[in-house]
């Protein structure tokens, strides 16, 4: 992907080239590949760049990120903005589904404080706190199974070879979400096959025969979800769709247009970004193996790390808000009614706040906790804590149980604008016992 130039007066006495940042275009192959090399250009040169594709404004560095997250005036809310050609289908997609109007993601307040608190109580420190035997025996289990995959005739175990994201970062999350959500075990493999189509729908342009798989997919979960909700209604189980079903806070409860919308969200944020940073944050670290080594010899900076490795290379490329009121940004003022595209991704690589090495893995960076990998104000993440817990059990097995851990072949990046993530991580290993 080439800059653009263009021609600006010197002094009266000529012309002299400036480099313009090239119009961000999340179809590039490029961008697939590794979308960092344009974050950085957009950031040193057009930090605030209209995007014709888009119809709207893509902000790359750190403190107008931060600014547009962190501004109670800032709506989430796609009703929000001026029409354009991309908002106008959206709200015409949203008119057939008025569901998916109603996530979490998409409201302001009051609605969104209401529904929060209504849905906050499982996902509380404590709480999550309670689920790691269960995350670390599942993970551990997992690596078992891959272990028995590489002994010989006599029982010795040898090197395997298996897909990181395939055998281990994915269907992990996955079926720990699903148990705790109250999904049965025979119908998880559903669950893993609506969710891929239905996350490729946050997108703000999607072809037409992708987005029409993900609506068909979406109308098959909602069906479920609205058969599993009734269950337990009727015979409540200690699980998170009971407790959402029955939570009630000053006398309201989630009617069954918002229950369905949270249960769709909190199933597609509880295992997407937890397996992306499991398969990213392993790649990372084996294209940094001084930080590997670092982290095997000194476990203590293991939380830190996940930080580290969310900021460095995290899920959450974007998230889009929407501004009420003219919006200064990187000096450039948006009008009301504008849509921000905010560059999470970007943002957590910009040099002017991470300093000069803000490209590479620092597993000890003292400053890792200020990444925006879960946003921030009032609608960070949730299940931020779910995350975290996962990730710490699921890093720890790695280190502790891969010996010799090397890629074989290309990683594979799925083709997402907001939600980026390898899809096939292949590597071989020697698995250790328990």
């Amino acid at each position: 992907m080439a800059d653009r130039h263009r021609d600006v007066a010197q002094g009266g006495s000529g012309l002299m080239t400036v480099a313009v940042a090239p119009q961000f275009n999340p179809f590039d192959p490029s961008f697939t590949e590794s979308p960092y090399e344009l974050y950085a250009n957009l950031r040193d040169n057009d930090p605030v760049q209209y995007s014709d594709l888009l119809c709207g404004w893509v902000v790359t560095r750190y403190d107008d990120v931060a600014a547009l997250l962190r501004d109670p005036t800032i709506s989430s809310s796609v009703h929000s903005a001026t029409p354009t050609s991309v908002t106008k289908i959206e709200i015409e997609r949203l008119a057939e589904q008025p569901r998916a109007a109603r996530t979490i993601v998409m409201m302001d307040d009051p609605d969104h404080a209401r529904t929060r608190k209504l849905m906050a109580k499982p996902f509380r420190v404590a709480a999550i706190e309670r689920l790691r035997g269960r995350v670390h025996e599942r993970m551990h289990t997992a690596l078992d199974e891959l272990a028995d995959r590489g002994r010989t005739s006599g029982g010795t175990a040898g090197p395997v070879d298996f897909d990181l994201v395939e055998d281990f970062a994915y269907p992990l999350p996955v079926e720990i979400f699903s148990e705790m959500l109250g999904v049965p075990g025979e119908d998880q493999p559903k669950f893993r096959r609506w969710t891929q189509s239905v996350a490729r729908s946050v997108d703000p342009v999607l072809p037409a025969d992708e987005r029409y798989e993900s609506i068909v997919a979406l109308d098959e979960m909602y069906e479920y979800l609205a058969h599993q909700a009734a269950l337990k209604r009727a015979e409540p189980a200690n699980d998170l769709m009971s407790h959402l079903v029955h939570a009630e806070i000053d006398g309201q409860r989630l009617n069954d247009l918002d229950l369905m919308s949270q249960l769709v969200t909190l199933y597609m944020a509880g295992h997407e970004p937890t397996s992306v940073l499991i398969g990213n944050g392993t790649l990372a670290l084996t294209r940094h193996p001084d930080q590997m080594e670092m982290l095997r010899n000194d476990r203590s900076l293991l939380l830190n790390a996940i930080s580290e490795l969310l900021r460095y290379d995290g899920p959450n490329q974007f998230t889009r808000r929407i501004t009420t009121r003219p919006t200064t940004l990187g000096g450039v003022e948006l009008p009301a009614g504008a849509v921000a595209y905010a560059g999470l991704a970007s943002a957590n690589r910009d040099p002017r706040f991470w300093g000069d090495d803000s490209e590479q893995v620092r597993v000890d960076r003292a400053n890792a906790s200020k990444h925006l990998q879960f946003g921030a104000g009032p609608h960070a993440c949730l299940g931020s804590h779910l995350a975290r817990l996962q990730a710490e059990v699921a890093f720890t097995a790695i280190l502790d149980r891969l010996d010799g851990l090397e890629v074989t072949g290309q990683p594979v990046a799925a083709t997402r604008m907001f939600l980026r993530g390898l899809t096939s991580l292949p590597v071989r290993a020697t698995i250790a016992p328990r």
